[in-house]
């Protein structure tokens, strides 16, 4: 048994090395690109000092900072547009709809599917499957009437699970709130702080929201209140 490699083995193992350095040049200068574009980017005027003060690295905290500002405004995007999409699929789930208005809600329920979550979480909520809902969707958006019936009978299924939440929509603050209680100030042990000697909330993660979206009003109960629901459910 030969214990040495032939000179085409060696070639091609050079071959394979040189891929594997060329692969992590490309991924480093990705990274790099990434890094710099955080760097360069304008401050996280709440968050980002909250994290470096709590031993995270200035430029992650500058680019962990901007995330959650973005999914606050996601979060409160969706949280307007929800009932919207409840109300389209409650429409969509009786028969005998004019063509107009049923595909006035076909397309606002397919531009949901495309721009947000929120089809998705419903029919995880409901335990239901929407792949066949968005088929369905798609082909009756065609004018394909059999498929329009399925989304009819799929539509049913799902209405009975959902509702509509009433009082205040979800604002960013909140909904980032939420998100940097949940998922990054687990460090602190204080979910708010109200002194009532100043009549306000005196806590540090309070105090970063309110910076961060220079909203000194910032009321950080309900976005606790959700977590607390939340994790009760889980």
């Amino acid at each position: 048994m030969r214990n040495h490699l032939t000179r085409t083995q060696i070639i091609e193992l050079k071959k394979q090395f040189q891929l594997t350095v060329n692969v992590i040049i490309e991924i480093c200068g990705v990274i790099g690109t990434v890094l710099k574009r955080v760097a360069d980017s304008p401050p996280s005027p709440g968050y980002e000092p909250w994290l470096i003060k709590h031993g995270c690295n200035p430029i992650a905290a500058r680019g962990l900072g901007h995330i959650i500002v973005r999914l606050g405004n996601r979060s409160a995007q969706e949280s307007a547009r929800y009932p919207s999409v409840v109300n389209a699929v409650r429409f969509l789930a009786k028969p005998r709809r004019n063509r107009p208005a049923r595909n006035l809600r076909i397309k606002l329920l397919l531009a949901a599917w495309d721009e947000t979550s929120i089809i998705d979480t419903i029919f995880k909520n409901a335990k239901l499957d929407e792949s066949e809902f968005l088929r369905s969707l798609n082909l009756a958006a065609e004018g394909n009437e059999d498929a329009y019936r399925r989304v009819t009978e799929i539509a049913a299924d799902l209405a009975p699970h959902l509702t509509i939440s009433r009082g205040p929509k979800i604002s960013a603050a909140s909904a980032a709130h939420e998100l940097f209680l949940e998922e990054v100030s687990r460090v602190d042990p204080s979910r708010y702080t109200y002194r009532t000697d100043k009549e306000d909330f005196t806590d540090a993660v309070t105090a970063a929201t309110r910076r961060e979206f220079n909203d000194n009003d910032f009321y950080p109960q309900p976005a606790v209140r959700r977590l607390k629901t939340r994790s009760q459910a889980n």
